[in-house]
């Protein structure tokens, strides 16, 4: 590309992120505490900074970072939420993919961005089609890795998940030439464990009765954790959840509380946070989400039943694979007995739906949804939407008039 039309992408990246952090931070209840997480995005999606790391970049929450820190390298969530990357994807990927699979092998046909630049490969599960098909894509412009999962979650099946970590294990290797690290691997899942706690008490507090957070700003506190370590993701949480706390024993009952909503199906990533910022714009509160870029991407420690390397990747195959609740699994007893958990723990008045075009896996599981909100006496409102801004008016009329529904149930 010219260096003329890349500086042209640069910039327009810079502005759409910038906008959507002043947007966190431009609504006159900013916690302490919360800089520290904006300028990770910062630095990375409008400053373009480049750092000493090398990483190996995943789709979806089934790649163990454990693994991939235990070879001495930092994980990085490949799955891309811009718009203008999505729209250079849309030039090599085919129209009615996935606009996370477009952006992200958009941001790396654009070379601009130095963290992709800085992935020596990339590790893919093969949970859909479009994964499948976006692997031969991003193998144009570093070593892919594809990883096979079985979707069935059977005992026989996590035999062979767990046969196929250690394939994995051995892939990586034979790759970058570096040797697995069984002392890494054990300090990565303490490490994360302790990020995960935090992230706990953080959705603890957006949950509450009369929240101290934004559940935008919650999204992308945890959006973060992609582009930092966990040892200090989990210090600067820590900070902020103490100062969340201070603030919700010193704030007054609402008088009229907010309707509070729950946000459920396809990824919401960083900067596209559409969807939550019309729904706190229209006055509701997000209570909480089981989205994997946010809800999900911190779930369940690793608890290995000894620290052998064969028992930790047991831990992880349990962990990433047998725990995950993606609907792209035969099974969906457990995605909607989370879900179900989940709705009663967040008191939710309400459900947005999202899915991006092209995510058939969540399409299919509305039914489902709708009939389990159904006997929870909770509206769902299915929200079809892409990273562009085209249709921002059509859904902000919908969800108002969502809101005003809640607001009549009460």
């Amino acid at each position: 590309m010219e260096e003329r039309t890349l500086e042209r992408y640069k910039r327009n990246i810079s502005r759409v992120s910038a906008g959507s952090l002043k947007q966190l931070t431009s609504t006159g209840n900013v916690p302490k505490g919360l800089e520290y997480f904006t300028n990770v995005l910062k630095r990375t999606f409008v400053d373009f900074e480049k750092d000493d790391n090398e990483y190996i970049g995943s789709y979806c929450v089934m790649v163990p970072d454990e693994m991939i820190y235990a070879f001495g390298y930092r994980p990085l969530r490949l799955c891309a939420g811009h718009s203008v990357a999505a729209m250079i994807g849309d030039e090599i990927v085919p129209r009615d993919a996935c606009p996370v699979l477009k952006a992200t092998v958009g941001f790396h046909a654009m070379r601009v961005m130095p963290i992709y630049q800085q992935c020596r490969l990339a590790v893919l599960p093969i949970t859909c089609d479009g994964k499948r098909k976006s692997a031969a894509l991003l193998s144009q412009y570093l070593p892919v890795i594809p990883l096979p999962i079985e979707m069935d979650k059977s005992e026989e099946r996590f035999a062979q998940n767990l046969q196929n970590m250690h394939a994995l294990m051995k892939s990586i290797s034979k790759e970058t030439g570096r040797r697995f690290s069984n002392r890494k691997l054990i300090e990565s899942c303490k490490s994360i464990n302790a990020a995960q706690q935090e992230a706990y008490k953080l959705y603890g507090l957006l949950s509450s009765d009369n929240p101290p957070v934004t559940g935008s700003q919650v999204m992308a506190v945890l959006n973060s954790y992609c582009y930092d370590t966990p040892e200090s993701w989990a210090q600067h949480a820590k900070i902020l959840n103490a100062g969340l706390s201070q603030k919700a024993a010193a704030m007054q009952p609402l008088k009229r509380k907010k309707p509070r909503i729950f946000i459920a199906g396809s990824p919401i990533t960083f900067p596209n946070y559409k969807l939550p910022f019309l729904m706190e714009g229209l006055g509701a509160q997000i209570v909480g989400d089981e989205t994997c870029m946010a809800g999900r991407l911190l779930y369940d420690p690793v608890v290995p039943d000894e620290y052998s390397t064969d028992g930790i990747l047991r831990a992880l195959t349990a962990r990433y694979v047998c725990a995950c609740t993606c609907p792209v699994f035969e099974q969906t007893d457990d995605r909607l007995s989370s879900l179900t958990e989940k709705l009663r723990q967040t008191k939710a008045e309400g459900v947005i739906y999202h899915i991006l075009r092209g995510c058939t896996p969540y399409d299919f599981e509305l039914s489902m949804v709708e009939q389990l909100a159904d006997k929870l006496d909770i509206p769902v409102l299915r929200v079809e939407t892409d990273f562009s801004a085209e249709d921002a008016e059509q859904v902000k009329i919908r969800l108002e008039a969502f809101v005003e529904l809640i607001e009549q149930r009460r």
